[in-house]
């Protein structure tokens, strides 16, 4: 079992990995919370957490719920173990609400620790047990949708599918209402058609693209929802759904939400390397995420939020093709540049036979340039 000890003393988590090395198990100690999210992002085989409560930063309890969340959709066993030298109820029941397995006190006994350790050792072995065993029911399941498939017919069972994923979606709070994903599909079928797709591909992207953002369902509303400015730590969190939505859609063997998966993993990559979650370039990042990722910036400049007005095309076109220092050209592919170049007026007409009703639009809409 790998252990990740967090603690803003960086002599108290040498002596706790030492400590528990000893024993056996494989450690790694980092100062905070932000770096311990990132180790748990890219360190699958860690599997307990000790941490610090008070720690500059993010504290343990933040950490701990983020984490979480991390695990939620990922088909990951984490436990956790909050150490913390300031005792108190209220810090114990807010530790143990969020998730932590043990509470315990510094000056930090080492025999106590181990058996700590030991307990959450067991816990995670037998909820791994619990998972194999729910992995081979979902490895039946996924056979039996096989003959549906041979049934039904591929697309029609992809459609079924990717209703019901919506369904599910649309019973968590989103900030971003109306009939912004039914325009993300048509935007991104209009691509294909225009990239000259066959007409089932074309079909495919304008169901998978409006799935794009199903992984924020996994994000808190804290997060979500979240008025002001987002901390280091909560901007990693919202980065997560593009992994939460990957791995909600890629569980299926449908066409549809396979590109779907590969959409909702993908679509915050840029061109020049400079997105997540993998810093992809160029063309390893999948086509169909970088259409989707193009339909998703236009419709958000263009729609009104209760933080911002809404931009005329005129205006949104303009930054997809100079830049404005936010959103730049480097970001996409230039031969769908070139194409929303000469086919911009298309997309205008999208937005504009799909408008939300009931919101305030920006004035004087520039229909055509």
């Amino acid at each position: 079992m790998k252990i990740l000890i967090v603690d803003d003393e960086p002599l108290v988590g040498l002596e706790i990995s030492e400590y528990l090395s000893l024993h056996g198990y494989r450690c790694l100690h980092c100062c905070d919370a932000e770096e311990a999210l990132m180790h748990l992002q890219t360190d699958r085989d860690i599997t307990l957490v000790v941490t610090d409560l008070r720690m500059p930063g993010s504290n343990g309890i933040e950490l701990i719920e983020a984490a979480r969340d991390l695990a939620q959709f990922g088909d990951r066993c984490l436990e956790f173990i909050v150490v913390t030298g300031y005792t108190g109820t209220e810090e114990a029941i807010s530790a143990l609400r969020s998730g932590a397995c043990e509470f315990l006190e510094k000056p930090l006994r080492q025999a106590e620790l181990l058996e700590a350790v030991k307990r959450a050792e067991r816990t995670i072995v037998k909820r791994k047990k619990e998972q194999e065993q729910t992995d081979n029911l979902t490895q039946r399941v996924v056979a039996d949708g096989k003959r549906i498939d041979s049934l039904l017919g591929s697309l029609d069972s992809a459609y079924a599918e990717l209703t019901y994923c919506l369904a599910t979606a649309s019973e968590h709070k989103d900030p971003e209402t109306g009939r912004h994903i039914v325009r993300i599909g048509e935007y991104a079928a209009l691509m294909g058609d225009l990239l000259g797709w066959s007409e089932r591909k074309v079909e495919m992207i304008r169901l998978a693209a409006p799935l794009h953002d199903v992984g924020k369902i996994g994000t808190p509303d804290s997060v979500l929802l979240k008025p002001g400015k987002l901390t280091e730590l909560e901007m990693r969190v919202m980065g997560l759904h593009t992994v939460v939505g990957h791995k909600i859609l890629s569980r299926s063997n449908s066409a549809v939400l396979k590109m779907a998966a590969s959409i909702a993993l993908h679509h915050h990559e840029k061109w020049d390397g400079s997105g997540y979650p993998e810093g992809l370039s160029g063309q390893n990042i999948p086509l169909e995420a970088m259409i989707t990722a193009l339909a998703d910036v236009y419709d958000a400049l263009r729609s009104p939020r209760p933080y911002k007005d809404g931009m005329d095309h005129a205006t949104v076109r303009d930054i997809l093709l100079w830049g404005d220092g936010r959103t730049e050209p480097s970001h996409f592919p230039p031969h769908l540049l070139h194409l929303f170049e000469v086919h911009h007026e298309m997309f205008n007409e999208v937005y504009q036979s799909m408008r939300d009703e009931g919101r305030n639009e920006v004035k004087n809409q520039v229909s055509s340039i």
